[in-house]
C-alpha cells in the first residue's frame, strides 16, 4: 500500500506501475528496472496493488520500495502489508475466515 502523508494526486495503474520501475531502476540501476514485476490489481482509491514478481527478486522490489521517499516532489511511503508464494493465499485473511 502506497502512502501520501500530504494528499498529493493518486496515480493510476500505469503510473503507479511506472513508479515502481522508477523506485527499482534509482536503487539497483537497469538490472533492478528491467525485473519482471506484474501489477494485478490496484485501487486507486486505497492506493493498495498487488504485486506479483519472481521469488529471487522479492528482496530488490521490497527494498526499492521502502527507499523510495517522493512521488511528485512530494513524500510518499510504501508499506508490504502481505507476502506469499501463493496468490490464492493474499485473497483473505485467514484469522477472519467464517466457516
Amino acid at each position: 500500500r502506497r502512502e501520501l502523508p500530504d494528499g498529493g494526486v493518486r496515480p493510476n495503474a500505469a503510473q503507479f506501475k511506472q513508479l515502481v520501475v522508477t523506485a527499482l531502476r534509482e536503487l539497483h540501476g537497469e538490472v533492478g528496472a528491467a525485473l519482471p514485476v506484474d501489477v494485478l490489481t490496484y485501487e486507486e482509491k486505497t492506493l493498495s496493488a498487488i504485486l506479483r514478481v519472481i521469488s529471487s527478486g522479492l528482496v530488490k522490489l521490497w527494498s526499492a520500495l521502502t527507499l523510495l521517499g517522493f512521488y511528485q516532489n512530494r513524500r510518499c511511503a510504501f508499506r508490504v502489508l502481505q507476502t506469499s508464494p501463493f496468490l490464492l493465499a493474499l485473497s483473505g485473511n485467514s484469522r477472519e475466515l467464517v466457516l
